[in-house]
């Protein structure tokens, strides 16, 4: 199973970032946004070991901002 958090600007024009349709934090200026994602994508893959993406979400674009998996089984994770 993958779990994928998305960053997507919120209606007051700040950022939020969300798993599913579940709301994880709101009011964040674009740049925390990214370092905060990331961070969670990184401890979620760290204690659970499934594949995390960060992606960006804008209305005409969707950007991959991080994968957090396992390509070989001894391989160590890497960010894309």
């Amino acid at each position: 199973m993958r779990v994928v958090l998305t960053i997507k600007e919120s209606s007051h024009g700040l950022w939020c970032i969300s798993s599913g349709s579940t709301v994880l934090f709101d009011g964040l200026r674009l740049a925390h946004a990214i370092r905060l994602a990331r961070g969670l994508a990184r401890e979620e893959y760290a204690s659970s070991g499934r594949t995390v993406c960060v992606e960006m979400v804008c209305a005409e674009f969707v950007i991959d901002l991080a994968r957090y998996a396992d390509s070989d089984i001894s391989a160590p994770a890497k960010a894309a």
